[in-house]
């Protein structure tokens, strides 16, 4: 017997009733045609978020850095490298002298007579162009004044040993005169608390006489570009617990006081001998006084 013959094969699985249609697939996502090119070897994909960049660091926080990690170098090299970098900071300025001789001009016109005045203003009148003499013919930059100031400060500190060991009353000051040193003996001579004659608080001329301060600047004066003298022996009178304005006396600017200033207990005879310190372009920058009771 032969078997029967069907017109349409697939016909009979779809139109049959029986049977169960699958559900329809979704369609396909079709695929990019152009794939993202492969990172080159080092480079970084380009979803990683940008590194943060840091600002450049301050002038003063260079200074910090320079003197933490000090470069490699002699001492004195690298002492100039922390110095310069904490001048271009703006921590570190010269000192500034015309103050000085402003408050010298201050102190003369309240304490001195006019024909001592002109007596002291006489070798002040000869020195200061000297200085700006040499000032301009050297070049001196303020650089060069800084390093001149970090040379004075060499100094104080090697007088710190000098004045331990001393008994003989001493004290140091800066050419126009404030006190930046004094041992104990010298405190006592004067009768002023110790704190008073450091950092410029009190000046040499302030602590002295009228006529011994005229006696000062005029030897002063002679010897202060005389390379060949460095020490000056004389005589002054100074001034035991002098009246100043912290100690309670009237002023112009604190006003009137009800109670009587007090009266100073007197005046101290003594030997005196200044040496001058020099810079190394001739200028004084430290004068160095000894004082013996007589």
């Amino acid at each position: 017997m032969s078997s029967p013959t069907y017109a349409n094969t697939v016909s009979l699985g779809v139109d049959n009733p029986y049977i169960t249609q699958p559900p329809a697939l979704p369609p396909p996502t079709p695929s990019n045609t152009n794939p993202a090119p492969a990172t080159q070897e080092g480079e970084k994909p380009a979803d990683e978020p940008a590194p943060v960049v840091l600002p450049a660091p301050s002038k003063t926080e260079r200074f910090f850095l320079t003197a933490a990690d000090q470069a490699s170098g002699s001492r004195n090299e690298r002492l100039n490298m922390v110095i310069r970098s904490k001048y271009e900071a703006g921590l570190l300025k010269p000192y500034n002298y015309v103050k000085g001789y402003a408050r010298l001009s201050r102190w003369m016109d309240r304490n001195v007579s006019q024909e001592s005045k002109q007596k002291i203003l006489q070798p002040l009148s000869v020195l200061r162009p000297k200085f700006r003499a040499i000032a301009q013919s050297e070049s001196l930059t303020d650089i060069d004044l800084v390093f001149i100031e970090e040379a004075f400060e060499r100094l104080l500190l090697d007088y710190d040993r000098v004045f331990s060991a001393m008994a003989i009353p001493a004290c140091l000051w800066r050419r126009t005169g404030e006190i930046y040193k004094a041992n104990r003996e010298f405190a006592e001579l004067v009768g002023v608390d110790g704190y008073m004659l450091r950092d410029g608080r009190l000046c040499i001329y302030e602590l002295m006489a009228e006529d011994a301060a005229v006696n000062y600047w005029e030897k002063y004066g002679n010897v202060a570009f005389d390379s060949n003298q460095k020490a000056v022996l004389t005589s002054c009178v100074l001034r035991f617990k002098p009246l100043l304005p912290a100690s309670g006396a009237v002023t112009p600017a604190r006003g009137r006081d009800t109670h009587p200033p007090p009266d100073e207990e007197g005046f101290i005879s003594c030997c005196f001998s200044f040496t001058i310190r020099r810079d190394p372009y001739g200028i004084p920058t430290l004068i160095v006084g000894n004082f013996i009771k007589c």
